[in-house]
């Protein structure tokens, strides 16, 4: 009889066991956003959560400011460096598990081709901004820049800026164009120029016009975008 309950009670102390492990090991699960799945990505990528907070992009113009919300998150575009191949091009793409097809689409720009490259299903926009990092961070990519969403049309962000100045006033927008590492294209000969930025500039397009606001010489600054409908 003192056996039997010797039994029981080492039963009984296993069940209890197992069952404070149990409850402690659900007790642990992860109450927030599940990271997303099937993306190979840096630590980075995947600590950029849904429900984090995300930039809201906006630039002045005509003294009123453009809000372009929060990036679109199935496309960005890239600029590579001078003198590569189509497949070195793609190689280097490849290296990125956020990137869906390592073939990109070329945009024809006065300063260069620009890329729209195609990302992975199930990111969200604070990810889409770490893989922009990611992908300027590598020396053989000039310039990474987002998509945004604008009703039916995506409004890709290029690296360049349509400066119109006053009569004579090249000279000072060369000047503000140096010291922001960014530079100023031949013009046809009007006030109008086109300014190219890169991965060396302080800012991106949408920085460099933000930039200009209230500079002497600048009747008006607007960054340049590729303009398609949403896919």
């Amino acid at each position: 009889m003192a056996l039997i309950c010797t039994d029981m009670k080492k039963n009984l102390t296993l069940y209890f066991t197992c069952f404070l492990f149990l409850f402690a090991f659900s007790s642990c699960r992860q109450d927030g956003p599940a990271p997303i799945r099937n993306v190979k990505a840096g630590p980075k990528l995947l600590r950029a959560q849904a429900g984090s907070s995300f930039t809201n992009y906006a630039y002045i113009s005509n003294q009123k400011q453009k809000s372009l919300g929060s990036v679109y998150t199935k496309q960005v575009l890239v600029a590579f460096a001078s003198g590569l191949s189509a497949e070195q091009e793609q190689a280097i793409l490849a290296q990125y598990g956020f990137v869906k097809e390592a073939a990109a689409e070329q945009v024809a720009m006065s300063s260069g081709q620009l890329h729209r490259v195609a990302l992975a299903d199930g990111l969200n926009p604070g990810q889409v901004e770490v893989a922009l990092q990611e992908l300027a961070g590598n020396p053989q990519i000039t310039y990474a820049a987002p998509f945004f969403m604008n009703g039916d049309e995506l409004l890709g962000l290029t690296n360049e800026a349509l400066v119109t100045v006053e009569a004579g006033g090249k000279e000072h927008l060369q000047e503000l164009a140096k010291q922001f590492n960014a530079e100023v294209l031949p013009s046809n000969g009007s006030n109008l120029y086109i300014v190219k930025l890169d991965d060396n500039s302080q800012g991106n397009a949408l920085a460099f016009v933000n930039y200009l606001q209230g500079k002497k010489g600048i009747v008006q600054a607007e960054p340049d975008f590729v303009v398609s409908l949403s896919r």
